[in-house]
């Protein structure tokens, strides 16, 4: 047994962490419900003040996810282990990064269309992110682990459902798009897109092992 896993089971441990990862997770969703309204709007000026809304919130995911990394350091009895806490952390604030990603690429590309089933795939996202959600607001109580369980199993089934969707589309594009670098452009955000339900799974699988741990 290692020390850090002794104190847990004697000493209280420092519960302050799970308003801070809700908080974080919330602030996911928020963001992808914004990018989910960029592709259900034409009107350019719209467009970019979700991008910009989106940039804000991105910033401000660094800065929560500084302070969590902080309280880390500091934290005596953590309320999972120490490294996975920071896996934990550093893969949340990755998925707002690739959020923002997605949005930065289509502000600076200015792709002239957007398939439709980038709007599909941003939903798909939109649906991971309340099931993250919903397992972090159950990591107070690990000892009870079958919500995350489910959430993350909803997770994978959408992000199984993307990876359908990336290569229907992708093969979609190919086929119908004639110029090179409108090609480009839309693979590009799609691919971003991809990697943010890749990064939701990441965080899935996170919450397993720490379950996997604590059990």
């Amino acid at each position: 047994m290692s020390i850090n896993t002794f104190f847990q089971k004697f000493v209280p441990t420092d519960r302050k962490f799970f308003p801070l990862y809700e908080g974080v997770a919330d602030l996911i969703l928020k963001t992808a419900a914004l990018q989910l309204q960029i592709f259900e709007h034409d009107d350019p000026v719209k467009q970019k003040d979700l991008i910009r809304m989106i940039r804000e919130n991105e910033e401000k995911g660094d800065e929560m996810a500084q302070h969590i990394f902080d309280d880390i350091d500091k934290s005596f009895v953590p309320p999972f282990d120490r490294e996975d806490m920071n896996h934990l952390t550093t893969s949340l604030d990755e998925v707002l990064n690739r959020i923002n990603g997605v949005s930065e690429r289509i502000r600076l590309y200015r792709p002239k269309e957007i398939p439709g089933e980038f709007r599909d795939f941003a939903k798909l996202i939109y649906k991971s992110c309340e099931q993250q959600l919903a397992a972090i607001k159950e990591l107070s109580d690990l000892k009870k682990p079958n919500k995350i369980l489910k959430a993350c199993k909803k997770i994978s089934d959408l992000e199984k459902e993307a990876d359908d969707l990336y290569h229907f589309t992708i093969s979609t594009i190919f086929k119908k798009e004639k110029d090179a670098i409108e090609l480009i452009k839309q693979k590009e955000i799609l691919e971003t897109m991809e990697n943010t339900a890749d990064c939701i799974k990441v965080v899935s699988n996170i919450l397993k092992t720490v379950i996997l741990k604590v059990s």
